[in-house]
């Protein structure tokens, strides 16, 4: 394959990769705190490796800007999903669904305090941690289902990108 070849490849993968995160997202948008998002990054850092998947996961924040507007929530997405990034790039590389759902498990249950980095820089130490204790419920939640749904689906959509070549 030609240079421009695999160029183009990647920016396709990444277009697909960014319109399956923004798909997920409004798909799951009524209930609270339960996203396909931590197992999309999981899954595609995996897969198609740590820049494409940084590509597409700020092209997805800002599509998420574009669509709900700026806001506080705004600053924290160009950081978190980088952020998950890196975390799965450190965790050994494993088929077994059970590695990675821990690490969206607590990716899940840590998103408060990760979120809570912004206003500390904005409000201040007090403001960001009566933040995050306030949001410890919602993290909860976030935490169980992000543990859930990829020990469920981890495996089935690892199968279905193993026909995709990167």
């Amino acid at each position: 394959m030609t240079e421009q070849g695999r160029v183009l490849r990647q920016i396709t993968y990444t277009a697909a990769m960014t319109a399956i995160m923004e798909a997920a997202k409004f798909s799951l948008n009524s209930i609270a705190n339960v996203e396909l998002i931590t197992l999309l990054v999981i899954v595609f850092t995996r897969r198609f490796g740590w820049k494409m998947t940084l590509a597409a996961s700020l092209l997805f924040a800002v599509l998420e800007c574009m669509w709900w507007g700026i806001a506080t929530w705004s600053a924290v997405y160009f950081y978190i999903w980088p952020l998950l990034i890196l975390f799965t790039v450190l965790v050994p590389s494993s088929q077994d669904p059970l590695v990675y759902s821990i690490l969206a498990g607590a990716f899940g249950l840590l998103f408060g305090a990760f979120c809570s980095l912004f206003t500390l820089v904005t409000a201040g130490w007090n403001a960001a941690v009566a933040w995050w204790i306030a949001g410890i419920p919602y993290d909860l939640v976030h935490g169980v289902s992000n543990f859930v749904i990829c020990l469920l689906l981890f495996k089935p959509l690892q199968k279905a990108l193993s026909y995709i070549h990167a």
